[in-house]
């Protein structure tokens, strides 16, 4: 068995997520799993998010006391079931 190095661990949290690309506010997805550094999002057209493409996540966070949570993020990876996805965190000034 590998070892887990992820900064973030990951939970098998099912949450409702929109997504934003390129203006398009329309899209909806499901999480496979989430973590404070990313979420694995299960799409129907995986492909119409390009790698390396930023996108805008709003959802409910289930790690955050279910606060309203409006991120952006980056794909990271394709799979037939949906896309990986990091999250960009801006720093404060």
């Amino acid at each position: 068995m590998s070892e887990n190095n992820r900064q973030y661990p990951r939970q098998n949290i099912k949450v409702e997520v929109e997504l934003c690309f390129l203006d398009d506010c329309t899209e909806k997805a499901v999480t496979r799993d989430i973590s404070r550094g990313g979420a694995f999002l299960l799409l129907q057209n995986p492909q119409k998010f390009p790698m390396g493409e930023m996108i805008t996540l709003s959802y409910t966070d289930p790690l955050n006391d279910n606060n309203p949570t409006t991120k952006d993020a980056i794909v990271v990876r394709h799979a037939d079931d949906g896309i990986a996805v990091a999250y960009i965190e801006m720093e404060e000034f």
